[in-house]
C-alpha cells in the first residue's frame, strides 16, 4: 500500500479489525474514503466478512500473529496511521474470562511486538483502543465517576495486559515523537446481538433473568459507534499525543434500571417483588463451584454477581472538554431497539 498523502491520516492500519468494534471502525474508515488495511491471523475469515462490499472496496489484509515477531516484518510498510485493537477473545463457554492466561502473550506481549516493528517504520500516530479494566474495579467503585488522575490499579489478568499494553504504546510516543494515544472504553453497547446489555435484554425476553433487587449501584457504557467516533476524533488531533482518555456516553446505569427498561420495552410488567440479594449470593456461589469444577462458563457467579450489583463509573469529562466529544447514543433508545430486534427474530422463528 503506498502512503495516501491525500487524507489527514494518511494510509491506516487497524488491528484487531475482524473484532466487533473493529468491524465497525474499518466500515467508518472505508465509508469516509480512507484507504484502509487490516492485520489478520486468518486472512480467509476477514475476506468472508468484507465479501459482496461492491462497488466499495474492502480493506487490505495483511496476515500476522501479534505473538509472532518474526510474521510482522512488513506489516507496517506504507501506513501512515495505526488504530490497535486486537487482544485475546474467550470462547463463548470459556470460564472466569478476566483470567483467561491468553491475554497476557495476545494483548501485553503482542502489543509490545507490534511496537517495536512500528518505531523503525513511517506510521506517525498510534491509536489503541483499551479498556477500563485497566484501571481495575475500585477505580470505578468510589461513589462518584472516576477519571483518567485514578491511578491503575488492575485486578484481572485481562487489566494488567490491558495496562501493560498501553504503556508500550505510550512509551513509543514518548521515546520516537509520535502521536501515541490511548481510549479507555467500558462495556460497549450497539453490537447487534453481542456483548453483555444484549445477553441481559435476551436473558429478560426469555424469562432468565431473575426480578432484579432495587440496588442503585452506577456503571458506565458507549455506544460503538461513538466509541470509533472518539477513536477518529483523537486520531486527527495531534495534540492529544501522550494522553489517556475515558470514552462514555455521559450517563451512569443500574443493573435495575437496565432490568426494568427491558421489560418496558417488552411490553411486560415489571414484578413487585424481587429475589433477595442473599438469595442470588447463594446460586452465584453454587454457579462458581459448578465452574470449577466443569471448567464451563455458568450463567451465574460470585464474580458476575459482583459486577452486576457493584460500580464501574467513569466520566469522560476530559475528551469533552478538550475536543468537544460528545456522545450521540444512550442506552434510552438502545434498549427498545434492541427488544424489536428479539421480537422480530422471534415472529420470524413462529
Amino acid at each position: 500500500m503506498k502512503r495516501d498523502e491525500s487524507a489527514p491520516l494518511g494510509s491506516i492500519l487497524v488491528t484487531g479489525a475482524t473484532g466487533k468494534v473493529g468491524r465497525r471502525l474499518v466500515a467508518e474508515l472505508l465509508g469516509a474514503g480512507h484507504r484502509v488495511a487490516i492485520v489478520t491471523r486468518s486472512s480467509d475469515a476477514a475476506r468472508t466478512l468484507w465479501q459482496g462490499q461492491e462497488p466499495r472496496p474492502g480493506p487490505e489484509i495483511r496476515t500476522a500473529d501479534l505473538t509472532d515477531p518474526s510474521s510482522l516484518g512488513s506489516v507496517c510498510d506504507g501506513i501512515d496511521t495505526l488504530f490497535h485493537l486486537a487482544s485475546y477473545s474467550p470462547r463463548p463457554d470459556e470460564p472466569d474470562i478476566y483470567e483467561a492466561p491468553p491475554h497476557w502473550p495476545v494483548t501485553a506481549v503482542g502489543t509490545a511486538n507490534l511496537m517495536a516493528r512500528v518505531e523503525p517504520s513511517g506510521i506517525r500516530r498510534v491509536i489503541y483502543l483499551s479498556s477500563i479494566k485497566a484501571m481495575g474495579d475500585r477505580a470505578g467503585a468510589l461513589g462518584r465517576p472516576a477519571d483518567e488522575s485514578s491511578i491503575p490499579a488492575p485486578d484481572s489478568l485481562y487489566g494488567r495486559a490491558k495496562l501493560a499494553a498501553e504503556r508500550s504504546v505510550l512509551e513509543l510516543g514518548r521515546t520516537t515523537g509520535r502521536h501515541a494515544a490511548v481510549l479507555r472504553l467500558p462495556m460497549v453497547y450497539g453490537l447487534g446481538e453481542s456483548g453483555n446489555i444484549a445477553r441481559m435484554v435476551k436473558a429478560v425476553a426469555a424469562g432468565r433473568f431473575p426480578p432484579w433487587p432495587r440496588i442503585e449501584n452506577h456503571r458506565a457504557a458507549i455506544h460503538v459507534e461513538d466509541a470509533v467516533a472518539a477513536a477518529i476524533l483523537v486520531a486527527n488531533h495531534p495534540e492529544t499525543a501522550g494522553e489517556v482518555y475515558l470514552v462514555t456516553d455521559g450517563r451512569d446505569y443500574s443493573t435495575r434500571w437496565l432490568y426494568e427498561q427491558s421489560l418496558i420495552a417488552l411490553g411486560r410488567p415489571v414484578p413487585r417483588w424481587t429475589i433477595p440479594l442473599p438469595v442470588l449470593r447463594l446460586a452465584a456461589g453454587i454457579g462458581t463451584l459448578g465452574e470449577r469444577l466443569t471448567r464451563r462458563r455458568m450463567p451465574l457467579t460470585l464474580a458476575g454477581l459482583g459486577k452486576l450489583t457493584g460500580d464501574a463509573w467513569f466520566s469522560s469529562a476530559k475528551l469533552e472538554r478538550d475536543l468537544g466529544f460528545r456522545a450521540r447514543r444512550t442506552l434510552e433508545t438502545e434498549i427498545p431497539q434492541l427488544s424489536r430486534a428479539l421480537a422480530q427474530v422471534s415472529d420470524a422463528g413462529t
